[in-house]
């Protein structure tokens, strides 16, 4: 069993003011429902990454690897998320780059390597990271100054706090606990490609595709840092959107803050399941 430590929980009880008795009460059922929902995913991580993933390990050390940050005293330089992290991002690029390839046979080279590095960004990995709550699986040690980035960026991102433009940077650890558990998943399966496809369409949803880009440019751009923003509305030459001075969406007159970003899971289902992304 792997132990960890949470990340800080916001707390919402300068919300409540103005709220009824009742409702206030309702609030706090919720929230007690919502830590104890995060207690019973922490004590056991491997499982609840199996499930999140729909893959099961062969080699469940391997997932406790890619649960390891360097500070955790059991772990040793062979034992921690690194190395695996390492292969992970190297697979996931090759994952994005060969599903654009065959997908968008009429992009040019610029166009399908802006949509992988889209896909690929620390900033949407990061986002991933927080919607599944896998910061608190990560075995760590005397990291309390971790845990404020962290807890910081997951407010930035929920809309929990205000923020100019959403672009608090995201600390590097969420987007590497992505990469280190895709890096497992492509080991454990002797390094099947096609199995680390599939795993991915379930791990990095939403895709960001070139029809959900114009489709709903906002929520899609939303995804990513002022960087990538500005590369994909150039590049993919997206309609009535431009990126202002503070890394703002706007489309046409109407400026949309990049605030949420974390994805409701009402995507089109058969992004995750067919090989055909976004069509």
């Amino acid at each position: 069993m792997l132990s960890s430590h949470a990340a800080p929980l916001a707390s919402n009880d300068q919300n409540l003011r103005g709220v009824s008795p009742r409702n206030r009460s309702t609030s706090r059922m919720q929230r007690q429902r919502q830590r104890q929902q995060l207690q019973r995913q922490q004590q056991q991580p491997p499982r609840f990454v199996e499930r999140l993933l729909g893959y099961a390990f062969n080699d469940r050390a391997l997932l406790e690897e890619a649960l390891t940050h360097s500070t955790d005293p059991r772990g040793s330089r062979e034992a921690t998320y690194q190395r695996l992290e390492f292969i992970g991002d190297a697979a996931l690029g090759l994952v994005f780059a060969s599903l654009f390839y065959e997908d968008y046979p009429d992009l040019d080279e610029g166009q399908l390597t802006a949509l992988r590095s889209a896909n690929t960004a620390e900033e949407k990995f990061a986002r991933v990271a927080v919607r599944y709550g896998l910061y608190p699986l990560l075995r760590r040690h005397n990291c309390a100054h971790l845990d404020r980035m962290v807890g910081d960026f997951i407010k930035s991102v929920s809309g929990t706090v205000p923020s100019s433009s959403g672009d608090l940077k995201a600390p590097k650890v969420l987007a590497d606990i992505v990469e280190a558990i895709a890096g497992a998943v492509y080991v454990d399966s002797n390094f099947d490609l096609q199995k680390l496809q599939e795993v991915a369409l379930v791990l990095c949803d939403p895709i960001i595709t070139k029809e959900r880009l114009y489709q709903d440019p906002e929520s899609m751009l939303n995804l990513l840092g002022r960087k990538h923003r500005e590369e994909l509305v150039r590049v993919l030459n997206v309609p009535n959107v431009t990126i202002d001075e503070l890394g703002n969406v706007l489309v046409g007159e109407r400026k949309q803050v990049s605030t949420t970003g974390l994805g409701n899971g009402s995507e089109d289902e058969t992004a995750r399941k067919s090989h055909k992304l976004g069509k």
